[in-house]
């Protein structure tokens, strides 16, 4: 029988940590996957799991989160995780008073993060040799490989008798007398009492099915890595946030450990929205020069270093940057997106939350700032 109790549309790693999560408390989940595990941004992402200039009001939840992924790695090898610490450079002196305002923050939480001369960045990060006047270093941050780490938690969901379902899309969602009974799919019906949405980019399309209206809209999130180097980036580095945005735009540089160095940066106004999730464009030409730009400011030596390719995939974003996680519309419908590219390092958490709602337990965490209704309510950030 094409049943479950809950239902999860989405298997990058948000779903796969909700399944996991929600296949814990007993319930019997099946997951239902468009494509295959970990194939749309999930898989494309570079999967930092950071603590470092995140979110003010998020920080105990992300440092839950942190600690989580290192447990998983404590009890469970194979999905590539490294603790590599991350830098965050500032081009200017007129950055440092922001870069402060984030190392007093995170410091009042019990994290430590340090603001580092450029001579003292050489000794973490040799290569880093361009003209930056300084950067803030925290040791928390972490990648995991985004393909390992999200099979990883489906493993575990399935260990705990979760099934899943590829190549099936999610058409719609069904509701009787004002309950969520399933959810139609191009595979065929797909009967549960839950059904969690967590499909990124075409979570408000399906939502839209019941008439729920999200604020999720998609977004291109792209990508360059090299041919494979020896080990010469240690570290997740990237820009200082500044108040009012990241002053020299969006940035991250790591190197995997196949030896390809994955870098992007996006300048300020300069990510564009998309109208079609299904639709993958070419990656834009302004992100290579702007990219490329960046990389070389920070890490001349590698002028001479080519290509290998590039990405681009869509991330769903909502006007206040944070998740929608919790109950919205008929009874029994759910829904856990609008990462806008963070989803590895909330994504563990995300699953805790949904569980605990599941099961009328309070979250020890703050969850009215996820909450799906705030934008109708007002109470975005």
């Amino acid at each position: 029988m094409n049943r479950a109790k809950v239902v999860v549309v989405g298997a990058g790693v948000v779903g796969a940590a909700i399944a996991e999560a929600v296949s814990r408390t007993g319930r019997s989940v099946r997951i239902i996957e468009q494509g295959v595990p970990g194939g749309a941004v999930s898989g494309a992402s570079l999967a930092c799991i950071s603590t470092h200039m995140q979110d003010k009001e998020e920080l105990p939840f992300l440092i839950w989160n942190r600690d989580q992924w290192a447990a998983l790695h404590a009890r469970r090898s194979g999905f590539e995780y490294a603790r590599c610490g991350q830098l965050r450079f500032l081009r200017s002196e007129d950055e440092i008073e922001s870069a402060r305002y984030w190392i007093d923050t995170e410091t009042a939480c019990g994290l430590e993060p340090e603001l580092l001369e450029p001579e003292a960045i050489r000794h973490i990060e040799p290569m880093l040799t361009g003209p930056i006047a300084a950067a803030t270093w925290s040791l928390d941050s972490a990648v995991v490989n985004p393909f390992l780490a999200v099979r990883m938690l489906l493993e575990d969901a399935q260990a705990q008798g979760a099934q899943i379902q590829c190549h099936a899309r999610a058409t719609a969602v069904r509701v009787e007398h004002g309950c969520v009974v399933g959810v139609d799919t191009t595979r065929g019906p797909v009967d549960g009492d839950v059904v969690i949405i967590a499909g990124g980019p075409w979570t408000a399309q399906l939502a839209a099915s019941v008439d729920v209206h999200l604020p999720i809209r998609p977004r291109k999130a792209q990508c360059l890595a090299t041919v494979s180097q020896p080990l010469s980036i240690r570290t997740v580095v990237g820009a200082c946030k500044s108040e009012g945005g990241v002053g020299v735009g969006y940035t991250q540089i790591q190197q995997s450990m196949s030896g390809q160095i994955l870098f992007n940066t996006v300048l300020a106004n300069g990510v564009e929205d998309s109208e079609d999730p299904d639709h993958v464009p070419e990656v834009d030409r302004s992100f290579i020069r702007d990219s490329i730009e960046t990389f070389l400011f920070l890490f001349p030596g590698f002028a001479d270093v080519e290509l290998l390719r590039s990405w681009v995939r869509h991330e769903a974003v909502t006007p206040d940057n944070r998740f929608l996680v919790g109950p919205i519309g008929p009874t029994g419908l759910f829904v856990a997106a609008g990462d806008g590219g963070t989803g590895f390092t909330r994504a563990i958490g995300i699953g805790r939350v949904i569980a605990d709602q599941l099961d009328g337990r309070e979250s020890p965490f703050r969850t009215d700032i996820y909450d799906p209704s705030r934008f109708a309510r007002g109470l975005q950030a």
